[in-house]
């Protein structure tokens, strides 16, 4: 949402310049492949728009390192948020936290599209879900998602509601992309070799660690920038969760969770919902 918000404003860190279409993941058939691209025509994919060809359009430019095989049995809008907003959530509890069944996984900004993924598979993993969340709507959303414990996230008193509802063990993985004052609470209810997931900094404000606090606590804060693996030539690492998204998928362990669906002639209205921060699981544009 962050990242949106300021790509369009041209205030984000990488700008790709005007005319700009917005829209990052994207799902459809392929109508047309470069040099060297060994992906056929007429190919159900998802994967990344290539900036400043972005996906809120009837035709985007994908990367072809990005993508990855869609079935014809899985919706286009569930498709394009299991590609990027569940992989984030997967990459970072399974691939970076290494999440057991029966440790307790915290979860910041639990209503939003990646946090609510990440209650979702943090659920289906045998994990003892704590979500926050802002707002008793969403906080609804979180216990809906089977979160085991919701929170509110405002509460002057997170930390030791934290503490207690783990009987002072504290958390084993926590999934923050929220960072700011979130982010100092998170470090300190982490349990004995826990992980902290920094995935973000929707606050708008960066978190920092003590080294001395985590050496005494012996807990590791752990970076996910889930786009860089296919980047970096890890795609095997994104097909991995893929399956295992599809997988689920299927089964019904997991739902896409898209809120709303918006017609592409409505994408400026999408974009003000997400400013808004009123929007609890995804939102999706379809041409």
């Amino acid at each position: 949402m962050l990242f949106r918000s300021l790509l369009c404003q041209g205030i984000y860190q990488e700008r790709p310049g005007v005319p700009l279409t917005p829209g990052l993941e994207t799902c459809g058939r392929i109508t047309a492949v470069g040099p060297g691209v060994d992906l056929e025509v007429g190919t159900r994919i998802a994967g990344m728009s290539a900036l400043p060809r972005g996906g809120y359009a009837e035709q985007a430019l994908v990367k072809a390192h990005t993508a990855v095989p869609v079935p014809d049995d899985v919706d286009s809008a569930s498709a394009t948020v299991l590609f990027s907003t569940f992989q984030t959530a997967h990459v970072g509890i399974h691939h970076r936290g290494q999440l057991q069944p029966g440790e307790w996984l915290l979860v910041h900004g639990a209503s939003s599209g990646v946090g609510a993924a990440a209650v979702q598979l943090g659920v289906a993993a045998g994990a003892r879900v704590i979500a926050t969340a802002s707002s008793e709507a969403k906080r609804q959303h979180c216990a809906e998602l089977g979160a085991r414990v919701v929170l509110d996230a405002t509460s002057s008193d997170l930390r030791d509601e934290i503490m207690a509802v783990t009987e002072d063990h504290g958390v084993d993985v926590a999934f923050d992309p929220v960072g700011g004052t979130v982010g100092d609470i998170t470090r300190r209810v982490m349990a004995w070799e826990g992980r902290l997931i920094v995935i973000g900094f929707a606050s708008g404000d960066i978190p920092s660690y003590p080294g001395n606090h985590m050496l005494v606590k012996n807990y590791s804060v752990i970076g996910l920038y889930w786009g860089a693996y296919s980047d970096r030539g890890a795609h095997d690492i994104v097909l991995a969760a893929h399956e295992d998204l599809m997988a689920k998928f299927r089964d019904g362990r997991i739902h896409a969770d898209v809120t709303k669906a918006y017609p592409l002639e409505d994408v400026l209205e999408a974009l003000d919902a997400l400013e808004s921060r009123t929007v609890t699981g995804r939102l999706v544009v379809a041409p």
